[in-house]
C-alpha cells in the first residue's frame, strides 16, 4: 500500500511527520497493493462530500471511502480515499490536548482504518478499532 498525500503543501503540512505512523499502519494492516489517497481539504469541501455521500448537511473531521470491494486485479488499484478537514482538525486539536500534527495523524489513522473495514459505530468493532488506533499512534 502506498499512501499519496494531496493538498498537503496548500495547508503547510509536512508529509514527513506522517512517516512513522504510515509505517506502523503498513505493519498492522493486511498487505495490499495499490494506492490510498489522503486529501487535506477545507470545511466547505468536506461539508459538500458529507452531504453528498452521507446525507449529513454539516462538515466533519474525516471521511473515508473504501474501494477494496471493487478492486480490479489487472491494474494498479486505488484502495480508497480519506478526506481530512484541516480547519476542523485545527479547532479540535486543543480540545483534545493535541498539536495540529497529532490531530491530523489521529484522523489519518482513523480514516485509513475505516477504509480497511473498521467501524466504530458497530459496537463489536468499537474496542477493536480504538485499540488499533492506540497501537498505531504509539499510545
Amino acid at each position: 500500500m502506498d499512501i499519496q498525500f494531496i493538498n498537503s503543501g496548500k495547508w503547510g503540512i509536512e508529509e514527513k511527520v506522517f512517516r512513522p505512523v504510515v509505517n506502523r499502519l503498513k505493519l498492522q494492516l493486511p498487505k495490499t497493493k495499490g494506492d490510498l489517497n489522503v486529501a487535506f481539504v477545507s470545511d466547505r469541501e468536506i461539508h459538500r462530500l458529507n452531504k453528498a455521500y452521507r446525507h449529513k448537511d454539516k462538515p466533519t473531521d474525516v471521511l473515508s471511502f473504501s474501494y477494496l470491494g471493487d478492486l480490479d486485479p489487472s491494474g494498479h488499484p486505488t484502495l480508497g480515499e480519506v478526506f481530512i478537514s484541516v480547519p476542523t482538525a485545527k479547532k479540535q486539536a486543543p480540545l483534545y490536548g493535541n498539536t495540529l500534527d497529532d490531530e491530523l495523524m489521529k484522523l489519518l489513522v482513523h480514516g485509513v482504518l475505516h477504509v480497511f473495514g473498521y467501524d466504530h459505530e458497530r459496537e463489536s468493532d468499537y474496542r477493536k478499532m480504538a485499540k488499533m488506533e492506540r497501537k498505531i499512534l504509539g499510545k
